[in-house]
């Protein structure tokens, strides 16, 4: 029961690392968490003001600090999620083509119509290869650790065990995961993955990892609780049974004779 508990703790655990990290999103909110990377948000607005400086007569240094000063407000990363999300998609493997800022989004974002005649922008961000590897193997321990630990819980509770070691099983896998949720949802994501390459865009990871931190440390926090209280409520009723069980008879005649 013990090591399906923590099979099912490995599942959850190797999901939710698959969500925090691998999971594209052209959602604001998630874009302007990974734009709060001031190398990701120097970056972008650089490519952008080095390819429209000219075109509006502007210096590409100032336009520069207007584009990042954009890219810092919900209704500048509304305009930039397209391209930041294939971006994520392109650095984990997810996604061939290049990724490519259009005009009509180089127009929302510099707010000039003159550069609406531009050709496209190109994002270089390059594929690391061991992001795509890690992210299977995620999805395959996720998977796995479902199917085995189901396959042993049915084993288990064939052989009939206990309410005492069904809850100290659970207890146990809830336990596991507090820890696994924290190693997997957080720290992984936000100091392993960055240190695989040394591209501005694998701050993405941290950034990702900072903005699920909450539900991560309250999934955490919710399995600890459960856990120590599924554990003190099994060991205070393992103790109400020995108090309460009567001796046999047999016994008690034996401890009579014995002090005749």
């Amino acid at each position: 029961m013990i090591i399906a508990a923590v099979l099912f703790a490995v599942s959850i655990s190797a999901w939710w690392f698959q969500r925090v990290a691998f999971t594209p999103s052209a959602d604001t909110g998630t874009t302007q968490a990974i734009l709060g990377d001031e190398a990701i948000r120097g970056e972008i607005a650089t490519v952008i003001a080095s390819a429209t400086a000219g075109e509006l007569n502007q210096s590409p240094t100032q336009l520069k600090e207007f584009i990042e000063q954009i890219a810092t407000i919900p209704a500048g990363a509304t305009l930039m999620t397209e391209f930041v999300s294939q971006a994520h998609e392109r650095l984990i493997g997810e996604r061939d083509e290049p990724v490519r800022i259009s005009a009509e989004q180089q127009v929302q974002i510099v707010r000039d119509e003159r550069v609406g005649e531009m050709a496209p922008i190109t994002l270089l961000v390059q594929e690391v290869g061991m992001l795509s590897a890690i992210d299977q193997a995620a999805g395959w321990i996720a998977i796995g650790g479902a199917v085995l630990g189901l396959v042993i819980l049915v084993a288990a509770v064939i052989m009939r065990p206990e309410r005492g070691e069904l809850t100290l099983a659970l207890g146990f896998g809830l336990a596991a995961l507090a820890v696994l949720i924290i190693l997997f949802g957080y720290i992984v994501p936000a100091l392993v993955l960055p240190a695989l390459s040394d591209s501005n865009w694998m701050g993405v990871f941290t950034r990702l990892a900072n903005d699920s931190v909450l539900a991560t440390l309250g999934i955490a926090l919710g399995a600890i609780v459960l856990a120590a209280v599924i554990t003190l409520g099994t060991t205070s009723m393992r103790q109400r049974r020995q108090w309460s069980t009567p001796l046999s008879v047999a016994r008690y005649r034996d401890d009579r004779s014995w002090s005749r």
